[in-house]
């Protein structure tokens, strides 16, 4: 049906915004962190780009098993503090969500890397101009760190889109696009319609669409990204 259609259209498109929003967001806060040298900063470094390296399955049983709502990491973590447990991927309202979390988990790390290098390939000379100038911190954040190293936030949103939108290992294993389509993607869909009901039109009308989708959504968050460092 047409709601179903929107349903998995929505589930991705809103996959993909928060987690790589979110996932480049954080990075950027965690690069301007632990850009300085010394063990602690290179052993949280070590810590945040760990989750880089273990494959989609492994990281999917893990937060399986975190997300639990019986005797779950997070609930009882949640339990120390007073707060209601949570039903995670039970629920539909917080299904979705809940592989957001654990996309975010997976991208920051790599993310929080490139953007370390990219930050140290500043010459100090601006650094120190900006210190002589009396520049307030914000000021040289947005005028002179942002520009810089704006072809590396372009490369990591096209790049984590493109990872994004071809998610499927999480859904189909700790989801399988339920609970009531909740978590539901266009590529899962495309699976299940290609390799389980073995409806090739189906499948192939989704590619076509979610190919689209990959062309638009880059071109435009490429165009915004360069607008937004033009007007900053």
């Amino acid at each position: 049906s047409m709601d179903k259609y929107k349903r998995l259209l929505s589930n991705t498109l809103i996959y993909t915004f928060c987690s790589v929003g979110i996932a480049i967001a954080l990075a950027l806060v965690l690069a301007v962190w632990l850009n300085h040298p010394g063990k602690m900063f290179a052993f949280v470094q070590g810590a945040i780009f760990s989750p880089h390296i273990i494959s989609l399955v492994s990281v999917s049983f893990i937060w399986m098993w975190m997300m639990e709502p019986s005797y779950g990491l997070l609930n009882w973590l949640l339990g120390l503090l007073g707060i209601k447990p949570s039903m995670w991927l039970q629920r539909p309202d917080t299904a979705l969500m809940s592989l957001v979390l654990v996309s975010v988990w997976k991208l920051i790390g790599y993310d929080t890397l490139i953007l370390i290098s990219a930050l140290q390939s500043i010459p100090k000379s601006i650094y120190e101009a900006a210190l002589l100038d009396k520049a307030p911190g914000i000021v040289t954040f947005f005028k002179i760190i942002l520009p810089m190293i704006s072809p590396n936030l372009f490369f990591l949103v096209v790049m984590n889109t493109l990872t994004s939108f071809q998610a499927f290992e999480t859904v189909s294993i700790m989801t399988e696009g339920g609970p009531m389509n909740s978590t539901n993607t266009l590529v899962y869909y495309i699976y299940q319609n290609g390799f389980r009901f073995y409806k090739m039109g189906y499948a192939s009308a989704a590619g076509v669409v979610l190919l689209v989708l990959v062309i638009g959504i880059n071109a435009l968050s490429s165009n915004l990204i360069l607008s937004l460092i033009h007007i900053s």
